[in-house]
């Protein structure tokens, strides 16, 4: 049987692909042996919560809307780093829609990236697994699992649902916006409320027509946002830029990697970094928090036989008593059941 440990810190593949596994699926021996992993690290000389010392690692998020070209820039984008730079590696975790079925990523990891192999290559397809904003609840997790592992680049693709993306940047340091003509509403961003949260803008398939005009849409709204900025008394420390691929030609796919460093030189130098690793944590508890209440209680209170017997005899009745005495009936209830739960961890 595979000691998961010893060969996650052997940089074994497999052995990452099995701890994802188990911290997806919530599975106490997963948490156990990131927790086991998070205090290796902390005693490592030199190594200060990031997994490798020295290392300018960075979480990118892709997103844009349905047929942006996500996939492919992710490809082209992967490879680019590491054909072009000498000893990086890349994390990816790719979202899909989750399988009705087996709740599991219906494309997988064989449809994506199927011709491109490399030990300096992981990739991860998850499910989102009914996520409003297309992100499974196991993401935190899994991408402080890859910063351990210490890739240099951890990109994230989602699903791309709209509006709901917005919940990418509370995991990324850099976020992309995928754009491209021809989708009808050609700024498709705008409706996701994406424009205040792009650091880079990609306008993908360059051989359609309409790549002026929606060059001109996307400077125009980013203009809109430095003027919002400016009333504000604020200022936007990082111009934002606007880079055209074409994933069939690898054409702007150089330009979008320097675009990406420039913008991690950015932020290390500004010291944003750590905030945002700060706000990752911050969501892994609140993420933690989320989960733990819908497992261990909402289920719990709807089988709690008490509970039941209360409701069926008009004791908590949100009708009679009112729905704010109604609701602190059930909360006192669902307190009783949470310190019953805290006292037997």
């Amino acid at each position: 049987m595979m000691d998961i440990f010893t060969e996650f810190t052997n940089k074994n593949q497999r052995a990452l692909a099995r701890l994802i596994t188990l911290v997806e699926n919530f599975d106490r021996e997963g948490f156990e042996i990131l927790t086991r992993l998070e205090r290796h690290y902390e005693r490592l000389a030199g190594v200060s919560g990031n997994g490798t010392a020295g290392k300018k690692q960075l979480v990118l998020g892709i997103t844009g809307p349905p047929g942006s070209g996500k996939s492919s820039i992710v490809d082209r984008l992967a490879r680019k780093i590491l054909g072009s730079h000498g000893g990086l590696t890349v994390g990816i975790v790719a979202f899909d829609p989750s399988s009705p079925f087996t709740g599991g990523a219906i494309l997988g990891d064989r449809v994506r990236m199927s011709n491109f192999t490399s030990p300096d290559l992981f990739f991860r397809s998850m499910g989102t697994r009914g996520s409003l904003g297309g992100m499974s609840k196991a993401i935190s997790y899994v991408l402080r699992i890859y910063e351990l592992y210490g890739f240099d680049y951890i990109i994230v693709e989602t699903v791309g649902v709209g509006q709901l993306e917005i919940d990418v940047v509370k995991m990324t340091d850099t976020t992309i916006i995928a754009e491209v003509p021809g989708l009808g509403d050609e700024i498709q961003a705008i409706k996701a409320g994406l424009f205040e949260i792009g650091d880079i803008f990609v306008i993908n398939k360059t051989d359609r027509p309409g790549v002026d005009k929606i060059y001109c849409e996307i400077n125009y709204m980013l203009a809109l946002r430095r003027d919002k900025l400016m009333e504000a008394g604020e200022k936007d420390p990082w111009p934002v830029p606007i880079v055209k691929t074409s994933c069939v030609s690898g054409e702007g796919i150089d330009e979008l990697l320097e675009r990406i460093i420039e913008h991690r030189d950015h932020i290390y130098e500004r010291n944003m970094i750590s905030r945002n690793r700060k706000l990752r944590l911050r969501e892994q508890y609140l993420s933690f928090a989320r989960d733990f209440l819908e497992e261990n209680l909402m289920g719990e209170l709807g089988r709690d036989e008490d509970f039941q017997k209360l409701v069926e005899a008009g004791a908590i009745n949100i009708f009679s008593d009112g729905p704010e005495p109604g609701f602190k009936k059930v909360m006192q209830k669902m307190s009783a059941m949470l310190a019953d739960k805290i006292n037997a961890m």
